[in-house]
């Protein structure tokens, strides 16, 4: 167990996430973005690569609310985390299963000597560009059809 987080009423466990978890996990960024949910195979592929962090967190019962992967990469001579995908459930959202999520992600990158965080998130992803906001990251430039024709993103990062 990474950490203990307590939302308001429920007791929320970070945990580190495994290939044994891929049904679940790709079955809640389904629901989170619908037809823009990442692959089971680009899940399945972050989720067996080394240089991933796949976390979940779940209630006390075992029950998956949410989860964060990131992968730490090299930028010229810079090591970064980078996030790939930040789900909670809807009946989770601001409980701050989210923050919890995404500050065990930032955690891991720093153990590994990363030195900033990135994302991208679709620029009309409002209350996910709220929560990157109120956890210090900077939004640094716009990224034009990123997530396919006409779905722009931005770009946001945080010195860790």
């Amino acid at each position: 167990m990474l950490m203990d987080y307590v939302a308001p009423a429920r007791s929320i466990r970070i945990e580190q996430a495994s290939l044994e978890d891929l049904e679940t996990l790709y079955e809640l960024e389904r629901i989170c973005f619908g037809r823009n949910a990442y692959s089971k195979q680009f899940l399945r592929l972050l989720l067996v690569d080394p240089s991933s962090i796949p976390l979940k967190a779940v209630t006390e019962k075992g029950e998956l609310v949410g989860s964060a992967i990131g992968r730490v990469e090299k930028i010229g001579s810079q090591v970064v985390g980078h996030v790939y995908t930040l789900d909670v459930r809807p009946d989770f959202r601001r409980r701050g299963v989210g923050a919890a999520l995404l500050k065990s992600l930032e955690n891991e990158f720093r153990k590994l000597g990363c030195e900033r965080a990135i994302l991208e998130v679709a620029v009309d992803n409002e209350p996910a560009i709220r929560l990157y906001k109120l956890l210090g990251y900077t939004f640094t430039s716009r990224l034009r059809d990123y997530y396919g024709r006409g779905r722009d993103a931005y770009r946001a990062e945080k010195n860790l």
